[in-house]
């Protein structure tokens, strides 16, 4: 049971991702240091994207990468639940493990 709510949770979550990403781009403003935007603002001049593509692109995969890596805190705190609980081992062998993984 468990294991169909986060599941659910995540279908959810990816849901939402789409939708924002259909979704109209709104303005962010951030402040940089000088050292910080000269860096950028050369990467994205080696790379032919304007300034704005490289940070939305970086912001991207750091968000991505925030978002795994918080999956995975979860499931480690799950496993180490399961592995702790009787009752949770017992609820996991009954709805099939890990579904093949």
């Amino acid at each position: 049971m468990f294991l169909v709510v986060v599941e659910y949770i995540i279908a959810l979550q990816n849901q939402h991702t789409i939708c924002m990403e259909e979704a109209m781009a709104s303005p962010l403003s951030i402040r940089l240091d000088e050292r910080l935007r000269l860096n950028l603002e050369q990467e994205a001049a080696a790379s032919g994207i304007p300034l704005s593509q490289l940070v939305r692109d970086l912001l991207e995969t750091g968000a991505k990468r925030a978002r795994r890596d918080r999956i995975r805190r979860d499931s480690a705190r799950v496993a180490r639940y399961v592995a702790a609980t009787p009752s949770a081992q017992e609820l996991f062998e009954e709805t099939g493990g890990t579904h093949g993984a």
